[in-house]
C-alpha cells in the first residue's frame, strides 16, 4: 500500500494523490494567476493555493517562484505544464473519439479516390452507411493510414499480406490518358503501342510510400525498360494529375474506375494499352471493431458502382 492505494496502482496516483491538483496547476500556470484560476474553476483563491502547495509537496519541488503576493512559474513548472497540457489534449481527443464511435462511421481513403469517386457519391454513401454519420478521413501515404483510427479504409495495396478481414473491391487497372488536343498534336490514340509514349511528357505521381503504378511499372508491364532521362515534376494528388492532363500538359496514368466520366465527356482519351498488375488491388480494410453489416453494404455498393472492374481474385482475403 502507498498513499492509501493498492499495490499495482498507476505510479502517477502514487506520486500525485489527487489528479485534481494537476487540473488546478494547469489552470494557474496557463492563466498566470491563482486568482484567475480560482475564477475559472469555481474555487476560492486559498483553495487553489492549497492544491498547488499539496502538489509541490507530493512531487518534492517548487513549481512557482513566490515573491510577496506574486507567484511566477519557474523552470520546473514550465516543464510540467507542457507535459500536463499534452496529456490533457490526448485524453480529450480519446474521449471525443469514444463518444463519437457509436454515432459516426469514419471511412479512410486517399485524396484522389475521395475527390474523384467518394465525394460525388456522398449522399448515396450516407444511405449505405445508414443512421451513423459518415465522415471521410484522407490519408496521403501508406504510413499515414494506421496513425489514426478508422471504421473502414479503401486502400490500394498488395493482396498478399493484407490485414485479416480485408475485402477485395477491384483490381488495379491503369491506362495512359491525355486530352484530345495533346493526343492529336503528338499523333496518339487508343491503339498506340507503348513505344509511342516514350518521348511524350509524362505526368508522374510521387511513388514514395505509395503503392500505385508508376510509369516505370507501366512500361515494364509491356516489356519495355524505361527510366526518366531528366528531372521531372511529381504530383502527390491524383486529381491534380488528371486536371493537368485535361489541360493538355502531358500524359497521365489513371485508374480506369476513376476516369470513365472524363472519357465519356471527351475531356480525356486513352492513348495506349491498359496495364493490370496482378496481386495489387483496391481493398476495403475494416477497423478493429467495425459493424460488419455496414462493411457488407459498403463493399456491395462499391463493387456495383465500379465501372469495368471485375475482381480477378477471391473477394474474401482473410
Amino acid at each position: 500500500m502507498s498513499g492509501g492505494y493498492a499495490a499495482g496502482v498507476h505510479t502517477l496516483l502514487q506520486r500525485v494523490p489527487r489528479l485534481q491538483m494537476l487540473v488546478v496547476f494547469e489552470s494557474a500556470a496557463r492563466l498566470g494567476s491563482f486568482t484567475a484560476a480560482a475564477n475559472e474553476l469555481g474555487m476560492s483563491q486559498p483553495a487553489v493555493s492549497r492544491q498547488i502547495a499539496g502538489l509541490e509537496r507530493a512531487i518534492g519541488c517548487d513549481l512557482f517562484d513566490r515573491t510577496g503576493n506574486r507567484a511566477t512559474l519557474n523552470r520546473a513548472g514550465s516543464e510540467l505544464l507542457g507535459a500536463v497540457q499534452v496529456a490533457f489534449d490526448t485524453v480529450e481527443e480519446a474521449l471525443d473519439h469514444v463518444e463519437a464511435t457509436d454515432s459516426t462511421f469514419l471511412l479512410a481513403a486517399n485524396p484522389g479516390f475521395a475527390q474523384q469517386w467518394l465525394l460525388p457519391n456522398l449522399n448515396r454513401l450516407q444511405d449505405v452507411v445508414g443512421e451513423r454519420e459518415l465522415r471521410l478521413r484522407l490519408f496521403d501515404r501508406d504510413g499515414e493510414l494506421t496513425e489514426k483510427p478508422f471504421d473502414a479504409a479503401i486502400h490500394l495495396t498488395a493482396v498478399s499480406g493484407a490485414p485479416a478481414g480485408s475485402r477485395l473491391l477491384f483490381d488495379e487497372r491503369v491506362v495512359p490518358v491525355a486530352s484530345a488536343g495533346y493526343a492529336a498534336s503528338h499523333d496518339l490514340g487508343p491503339t498506340c503501342p507503348p513505344e509511342c509514349l516514350v518521348d511524350t511528357t509524362k505526368l508522374h505521381l510521387d511513388g514514395r510510400d505509395r503503392r500505385w503504378a508508376t510509369w516505370k511499372d507501366w512500361f515494364a508491364g509491356h516489356g519495355l525498360s524505361w527510366r526518366p532521362q531528366q528531372a521531372r515534376l511529381s504530383y502527390n494528388n491524383d486529381a491534380v494529375v488528371l486536371a493537368d492532363a485535361m489541360n493538355g500538359l502531358g500524359v497521365a496514368l489513371a485508374w480506369r474506375g476513376l476516369i470513365e466520366p472524363h472519357l465519356d465527356s471527351g475531356a480525356l482519351m486513352p492513348v495506349g494499352p491498359e496495364l493490370h498488375r496482378p496481386g495489387m488491388a483496391y481493398l476495403l480494410i475494416p477497423g478493429p471493431s467495425v459493424d460488419t453489416a455496414i462493411v457488407d453494404r459498403l463493399v456491395d455498393w462499391l463493387r456495383r458502382t465500379a465501372i469495368d472492374q471485375t475482381p480477378a481474385i477471391p473477394p474474401e482475403l482473410g
